[in-house]
């Protein structure tokens, strides 16, 4: 009989039985934790700052925040981190927290070192961080238990308290002031920041998640009021990750604990919304598949920030992006959805994780009794987004689908209502302070970067008033929609789109002028009824060329 602990050994069925016995933490367990928290709470604040100035800044504890798994409900039976956020009233700003961060833990290391009785607790060590590149963002100790011999891991986290900066006069403020705990509890749950705290974090151009801290406590909201069955489905993703990821790829460059978690709430919000009832072998089936196709994972929420606010609308936009020679450095997108700047997992090796993702759906945890594999719900990598589809002359309209749904599907839904051929559709979308594009129906949003909302414009071909004619290299030629507005790369596309020849392969010419694909018409002064000439570069041709600018480059050498 296969041990309970042994998770590839428990049959699908069981696995809600698996949570219940083997993760749910007990009210011994939390008790200990919670009073280790309240201990190391209460030390740092108020005794470990007493009359502490730096920098002509007096040093106060302005609250004292439990971060982690088990603030958020999460946490595993007797695997023990304790997050201890302390908000200090030395920082006003990120560049503070940064600057002074580095000090401020030295001195609380050494304030610990020679208090550590009035903790109650045996403090079994305390390393000092070296780091290179920038300041430490923890001091990171562990405590001996009083009733186990197992140590309790705690990080004390220093941070800027920014989601009050902006409005210290907040009803939030003022009924924490008045030690109203439940109330305070509840406006939490949906207070949500100004759009200026993301303007600056945005500004201060830091290292990606560095003040995430900062919004820990959206991060705990974010799942601290979820369904009990996603609570349960969170420790079985956890603890996959902890004893079959972690413990087998030690050493290895493998994605954060907390990427997974954010795929899980994702995969329950598309698979199963807002609903306590699931399959949990279903749920983590669908996550096991969803980590297999990491390249095309995309996801952020609006939960707290969104794309109304310009300055932060225009750098979502951006994270959202990725440069097309660093595809699969860049992939997957996982957006922490309380700090933009932070993509969760962004530059791990995914591949290792996958992969055992793929064993896993071959254990009995992920099969049925006769060794089927269970079904998955039907999760795609992005999240489905809606189009303002703009027919010049006619009406503007919305239409949702997916950013991995091929693009003829908008096509068919624009011949369907507006009763215009496909054949006679030309898609394009501009983007502020970039080049309009054509969107080509064999293609997909995704491969425009585009997993939001956006505008897209319908030209109907066969009533453009201006045409311009390409000559192709069989001595065929063919009439194009010319706007002064568009791009050699749209006419590219729009080539492509007939199926004649990919993008890549084109070189587009104008009286012996060779077009640059991120130009205008208008900048070459092409006109209605000019032609341009089409000569095909094959993938050989650019091998060559590429290996003779290698050889100029190691002559130079």
């Amino acid at each position: 009989m296969a041990k309970m602990e042994d998770l590839y050994n428990t049959p699908a069925e069981k696995l809600d039985a698996f949570v219940d016995h083997v993760l749910q933490p007990n009210k011994e367990w939390k008790d200990e934790v919670k009073d280790v928290f309240k201990r190391i709470a209460d030390f740092f604040q108020n005794q470990c700052f007493q009359d502490y100035i730096i920098r002509d800044k007096q040093v106060k504890v302005i609250k004292v925040v439990k971060g982690g798994s088990f603030s958020k409900g999460t946490g595993i039976k007797n695997v023990s981190d304790v997050d201890v956020l302390l908000f200090l009233s030395c920082f006003s700003s990120f560049e503070d927290q940064y600057r002074l961060r580095n000090e401020i833990i030295e001195f609380m290391r050494e304030k610990l070192k020679k208090c550590q009785e009035s903790i109650a607790y045996d403090i079994v060590t305390v390393p000092k961080q070296e780091t290179l590149f920038r300041p430490p963002r923890s001091l990171n100790f562990d405590v001996q238990s009083k009733k186990r011999t197992k140590l309790i891991h705690v990080d004390v986290l220093p941070v800027y308290n920014a989601l009050e900066e902006e409005n210290p006069l907040s009803l939030y403020q003022t009924l924490r002031q008045e030690n109203c705990p439940e109330v305070v509890q509840a406006l939490s749950v949906w207070q949500n920041p100004q759009s200026t705290v993301y303007e600056k974090l945005i500004k201060s151009r830091r290292c990606p998640g560095e003040f995430a801290p900062s919004f820990s406590e959206l991060q705990r909201n974010f799942v601290k009021h979820r369904p009990t069955k996603l609570k349960s489905f969170l420790r079985l993703v956890k603890y996959w990750y902890r004893e079959y990821v972690k413990k087998k790829y030690s050493g290895k460059h493998i994605p954060p604990k907390y990427a997974l978690e954010l795929l899980t709430i994702y995969v329950w919000e598309i698979g199963k919304p807002n609903t306590n009832d699931f399959s949990l072998a279903e749920g983590f089936v669908t996550l096991m598949n969803l980590v297999k196709d990491y390249r095309n994972i995309c996801i952020y929420w609006t939960v707290y920030y969104d794309f109304e606010n310009q300055a932060v609308g225009h750098f979502l936009k951006r994270q959202l992006r990725y440069i097309p020679q660093t595809k699969e450095k860049k992939r997957p997108i996982i957006l922490d959805p309380a700090d933009p700047t932070n993509k969760v997992g962004n530059g791990y090796n995914w591949d290792l994780i996958a992969k055992e993702a793929s064993y896993c759906l071959s254990q009995a945890c992920s099969q049925l009794k006769d060794r089927m594999p269970i079904s998955s719900w039907n999760v795609k990598g992005a999240r489905n987004i809606c189009v303002t589809v703009i027919c010049p002359g006619l009406r503007t309209w919305e239409y949702c689908l997916n950013p991995y749904d091929p693009i003829q599907k908008i096509k068919k839904e624009i011949e369907k209502v507006e009763k215009i051929p496909i054949a006679d559709q030309r898609l394009s979308f501009k983007e502020p302070k970039r080049k309009r594009q054509v969107l080509m129906g064999h293609s997909n949003l995704a491969e425009y970067d585009i997993f939001y909302k956006i505008k897209i414009e319908v030209l109907v071909i066969s009533s453009a008033r201006h045409h311009i004619h390409v000559k192709f290299p069989d001595n065929t030629c063919q009439t194009y929609p010319l706007e002064r507005r568009d791009t050699v790369l749209m006419v590219k596309q729009q080539i492509e789109e007939q199926g004649k020849h990919p993008v890549k392969n084109q070189i587009l010419r104008f009286q012996d002028q060779f077009l640059r694909q991120r130009k205008t018409l208008r900048y070459f002064d092409i006109q209605d009824g000019d032609t341009l000439e089409l000569k095909l570069s094959t993938a050989s041709k650019r091998g060559k060329l590429k290996t003779r600018k290698e050889k100029v480059v190691l002559a130079r050498v």
